[in-house]
């Protein structure tokens, strides 16, 4: 399964409650891992996938899409991950804008943000996404 599914909320069948997966198919433990005195939780045990961490062919044919002036060549150099997740995306304007929100926004408290200008890529790229779905709702 992939990685770059859509961020939209999906149904839940029959009133389950879906249980999280980790890899291999095997149930991620109810708990969080346990931390030593000196480290951290090991969280890449639970994680699904491991993200792309190159362009994609399909997010690249995105990117030139764009106008010029709007192209996020510092987000494609530096987070190449997420430009696929937004060219994903793209098309999906509830769920678009949703992610710029989770990209620009600090919900957490603790992020310390994005370098300047893949900071400035986001925000253009944002901006010209709005523009283009004033009106469009999913």
């Amino acid at each position: 399964m992939s990685i770059y599914q859509s961020r939209a909320k999906r149904p839940i069948n029959s009133g389950n409650v879906a249980q999280p997966v980790g890899r291999g198919g095997v149930s991620a433990p109810d708990r969080v891992p346990s931390v030593g005195q000196n480290s951290s939780p090991d969280w890449s045990r639970l994680r699904k996938a491991a993200p792309v961490n190159y362009m994609l062919p399909k997010s690249l044919a995105w990117v030139t899409s764009l106008p010029k002036n709007v192209r996020p060549w510092a987000l494609v150099a530096q987070y190449p991950r997420i430009a696929n997740s937004l060219a994903f995306e793209w098309n999906k304007p509830a769920t678009c804008r949703a992610y710029f929100d989770d990209l620009l926004v600090d919900h957490r408290g603790s992020r310390k943000g994005f370098p300047a200008d893949v900071q400035r890529d986001l925000l253009k790229l944002r901006d010209y996404y709005c523009s283009l779905n004033l009106t469009l709702d999913e």
